[in-house]
């Protein structure tokens, strides 16, 4: 025969099997209440890059400014750096591999519904062509300086219907490259010393008109000049 106490504990384990039941079931059941005070977390925009990283490696890069400035590195197949404009030249590798790096870094920080009259390109103040491993080639029209000076107006090829605002510091950093162009120097040699002839005995030696002949020294040392009266 079945304990009371027993019966007891069963009717009790069963109202709260059914109450979790009713609970889990039924859409009109209060929900626990959430803290509307609560401080809600920051969401961060994702960084979105001018050149995404698919493309491969910068195989080339030229910038020409308005006023006519240019420079132009190149990277040959075997990974050598060179200059070809404004001149000729071996380039400095690390100069060259930082400025490559410096365009894949470059980002988009915002997207405008723009007249590109009123951004200053409809005669961009420099223009980047940018050529990759895979191929492919783009150019990019820099224009006016933003209001706030954090960011260049700007245009690209290849898919951007809209004008785009570039990171200010990155292209900076590679507008330089057209004051100061990324060639390697050339160290100077040092001048090689030439040593002063000694005269020999027997010959004369003149200084201000007057000539003086060169006696050897019977000690075998080196010869020396006489004194005119």
């Amino acid at each position: 025969m079945v304990k009371r106490q027993t019966w007891i504990l069963l009717a009790f384990f069963l109202a709260l099997a059914g109450f979790a039941i009713y609970q889990k079931y039924n859409p009109s059941a209060p929900r626990p209440r959430t803290n509307e005070n609560a401080t809600p977390s920051a969401t961060i925009a994702p960084v979105e890059f001018l050149f995404p990283a698919g493309q491969g490696t910068v195989a080339s890069l030229s910038i020409e400014s308005r006023e006519g400035q240019s420079v132009r590195v190149e990277r040959a197949a075997a990974g050598a750096w060179s200059l070809t404009k404004p001149f000729e030249a071996a380039a400095d590798p690390s100069s060259a591999e930082a400025a490559a790096s410096q365009v894949s870094a470059l980002r988009i920080l915002a997207r405008l519904d723009l007249d590109p009259a009123d951004a200053g390109l409809k005669s961009p103040a420099y223009t980047l062509m940018v050529g990759f491993s895979d191929g492919r080639s783009f150019v990019v029209e820099v224009g006016d300086a933003t209001p706030t000076g954090t960011g260049y107006y700007a245009r690209k090829d290849g898919g951007f219907a809209s004008l785009l605002v570039i990171d200010k510091d990155g292209l900076d950093a590679l507008l330089n490259l057209l004051v100061y162009p990324p060639f390697l120097e050339t160290p100077t040699p040092s001048p090689t010393p030439t040593e002063t002839p000694t005269p020999a005995a027997g010959a004369d030696t003149c200084l201000g008109g007057q000539c003086q002949p060169v006696l050897e020294d019977s000690s075998g040392g080196t010869p020396t000049a006489t004194k005119s009266p």
